[in-house]
């Protein structure tokens, strides 16, 4: 069998070298469109190039029609570039203009586009000739192989020619090769029919590619997002900006580069996943090694989990993209592939909303809280006097007395930038202190569990559940994913108002969870307390035709118990009732009124007096209801009239009037004393005493500031100076 140089003959004088270049062309790495395939198609045009109008034209077009392939190009692609090819190289070999036209319009017709005239039918006709060689079967393997092949695109194709009338062109090619080449293609359908994809054939790469480029890409978000964050808290100019530039950089080159490497099969593609493995192992063990420590003054920033979530996400990316190498590529898009692909945008959402923003959330809320335990023992069991000398004093000031609540092992305190103290009541000494480096606010403290739990507010942070005894976080609810608003703190009760629509009122577990959830109704405005087992809420309209009501829910199942009409403004809790004061004649008469906090039933009404013009405050002591107001306005400035009720009944049991301007804070202490503070001329502060059925006393108190109030802690009276807290012996 002649070599393929030996059959370029003289179709150019002196043109051997580009002989010697398209010999080349058809060797090399390629599969398909070898030596063999161009020596069966200039051997067909021996015999029917005679029917040319240019023969060397078609010659030449023969010689060029695949000189240009790559696996990566479908057949028009190749043509193209062949016919490029030739308008390059044969003018440089003295072919005319219109001679190297023809040729280049020739080859593109050997890509699939129609044409007409005798060059072209005898051109097809003889690269067509492959249809009927007895090893079709081998060239087409070889095409499948080495070219961008589509299964079912082909299998139209070859459809298409068995319907039609004649697949040669000229006479000569049709009475020799038609009846072979019609066998072949039958030969070659019934091959493809089984090669032709099943609907999920394929969904495991594309499923794992999907999650690979899409897991990437959140990565490359987070990694961006990381750049406006501060790397610890409280914030430091001096720390470096570039790490998370380089990180996101490094992540969206990962993105394209698994874009890149999902189309392609070669052996460069399937190195690429080890490149975002490598970047985001690297990537964490850099940052474990830089994480800030928490100690109180300072903790991580958002920075810190933004950044390890990149590099978790670049290695799962990369692993997911290597083990997708493992699976074959569907040869053509179908059902499954595109399932597929869906599920991987749906699994990536969903783990990146309920998995990822979560741990990121307790990883900062873990990393940003110090707790210093001074395993002080508690003695709550303490009671003031108030005989004007202190019991002791411990560092804190005016907001301390404001901010302090009392617990079952001690007294909690919001003492500055987000700390708690819990200080030991008889000694003043600091058990344990928990520091947030997230928040520059003071925290706002409820207690709850009967005191054995603390519920601290941290602005722009959320709730944290704290253990009075230890100091140590039970639970937290982080911000943004409980904004609630505290109604009673024990047992638990929150709400949200809302501008439009309904406010909710919530039945709350100490970890935040709603138990249930309880909708009063278009343009309502609620309060809500608490007793045992039952939430009571105070329902207000504002667009309704409906008058105000009192609502019992069961504060396990948040069903209604009970509705009655009306409403109670300062509700308070006392044992089994609730006690609220209703105003009535456009504020001119007031009655405070208890109801069966089980059932709604009124329990006793009592008036208060008509003379008293300021807003009436009730407390409870634990033994008696305290209530409070001005004597008449021309001494609401100087005096306030202080009343003890019997709760059993509504009667006053003593009424006192004291010198201290309405309004004051007021301390209440479980054995029902009250505390106010009143000024002694004009640099001097006393505090005012008031125990049920006795005079009101009067003990000065040295450094005191009276505006800065009083509170108690249990039996515990604590007032302040500029810079102490005090408890008074």
């Amino acid at each position: 069998m002649p070599g393929l140089r030996e059959l370029w003959g003289d179709v150019i004088p002196d043109a051997g070298p580009l002989a010697d270049k398209l010999v080349r062309r058809y060797a090399g790495k390629r599969r398909a469109y070898r030596d063999d395939y161009l020596r069966h198609v200039l051997a067909a045009l021996d015999s029917l190039e005679q029917l040319a109008t240019d023969p060397v034209a078609v010659r030449l077009a023969a010689w060029f029609h695949r000189a240009v392939h790559s696996e990566e190009n479908t057949a028009r692609e190749d043509a193209e570039a062949s016919a490029q090819l030739a308008e390059e190289l044969l003018p440089t070999y003295g072919v005319t203009e219109v001679r190297a036209s023809e040729v280049a319009r020739l080859v593109r017709l050997t890509g699939g586009d129609a044409g007409d005239g005798a060059n072209a039918d005898v051109l097809l006709d003889a690269v067509d000739a492959v249809l009927a060689d007895p090893q079709y079967a081998k060239h087409t393997s070889e095409v499948r192989r080495d070219s961008r092949f589509d299964v079912g695109v082909r299998r139209e194709q070859i459809q298409a020619l068995l319907a039609s009338e004649r697949l040669y062109r000229t006479d000569l090619a049709h009475d020799r090769y038609e009846q072979a080449a019609r066998a072949n293609l039958t030969a070659e359908f019934d091959l493809l029919d089984g090669l032709t994809p099943h609907a999920w054939r394929g969904w495991q790469h594309a499923g794992l590619t999907a999650l690979a480029v899409l897991t990437a890409f959140v990565g490359f978000v987070a990694a961006f997002a990381s750049i406006g964050q501060p790397w610890r808290y409280p914030a430091f100019r001096d720390d470096p900006h570039w790490q998370p530039i380089l990180v996101t950089v490094l992540a969206a080159a990962s993105v394209a580069g698994l874009w890149w490497a999902a189309r392609r099969s070669d052996r460069v593609a399937r190195l690429i996943p080890a490149v975002p493995v490598a970047i985001g192992v690297i990537g964490v063990v850099v940052i474990l090694l830089n994480i800030p420590p928490s100690n109180g003054g300072s903790g991580a920033g958002q920075r810190v989990p933004l950044l390890m979530i990149t590099c978790f996400l670049l290695v799962l990316a990369g692993v997911a993209a290597f083990v997708a190498g493992r699976f074959p590529r569907g040869t053509s898009t179908n059902r499954g592939q595109l399932l597929a692909g869906l599920g991987a945008v749906v699994v990536v959402v969903l783990v990146t909303l309920f998995v990822l923003d979560p741990i990121q959330r307790a990883y900062l809320y873990s990393a940003d809280e110090y707790l210093d335990n001074r395993h002080v023992p508690a003695d709550v069991d303490v009671a003031s006097v108030v005989d004007g000398r202190t019991l002791w004093s411990a560092p804190g000031g005016a907001y301390t007395v404001r901010s302090l609540v009392g617990t079952a092992h001690g007294i909690a305190v919001a003492n500055g930038r987000g700390t708690v103290e819990m200080i030991d009541p008889k000694t003043g000494k600091t058990r344990w202190r928990y520091t947030r480096a997230d928040t520059d606010r003071e925290a706002k403290l409820y207690p709850v569990d009967g005191g054995q739990r603390l519920l601290a507010m941290f602005d722009q942070v959320g709730y944290a559940v704290l253990d009075t005894d230890t100091g140590k976080r039970t639970a937290a609810w982080p911000d943004g994913s409980r904004d609630d608003e505290i109604e009673d703190n024990d047992p638990l009760v929150t709400s949200k108002q809302y501008t439009v629509g309904s406010d909710k009122v919530y039945g709350t577990d100490l970890d935040g969870s709603h138990r249930w959830t309880y909708e009063p109704g278009r343009c309502t405005s609620t309060v809500a307390t608490a007793v045992a087992d039952i939430a009571i809420l105070d329902v207000g309209t504002s667009c309704r035709q409906e008058p105000a009501h009192l609502i019992g829910l069961d504060l396990e199942s948040g069903k209604q118990r009970w509705r009655t009409d009306g409403d109670l403004s300062d509700l308070t809790a006392a044992g089994d009732l609730l006690v609220g004061i209703r105003t009535e004649s456009e504020g001119k008469v007031r009655r405070l009124v208890a109801i069966d906090a089980h059932t709604g039933a009124g329990k006793w009404t009592v008036d208060l007096p008509k003379e008293w013009a300021c807003p009436p405050q009730l407390m409870w002591s634990g033994k008696r209801l305290v209530v409070t107001s001005c004597p008449n306005l021309a001494k609401r400035d100087s005096e306030t009239v202080v009343r003890f009720v019997d709760p059993g009944n509504g009667q006053a049991t003593s009424t006192a009037l004291v010198a201290v301007p309405v309004g004051s804070r007021i301390a209440v202490t479980t054995d029902s004393r009250v505390f106010m503070m009143s000024p002694e001329g004009e640099t001097k502060c006393r505090i005012m005493k008031l125990t049920e059925g006795t005079a009101p006393t009067y003990v000065p108190l040295d450094g005191v500031g009276c505006g800065w109030g009083v509170a108690a802690a249990g039996n515990l009276v604590l007032v302040s100076t500029r810079d102490s807290l005090v408890a008074l012996r």
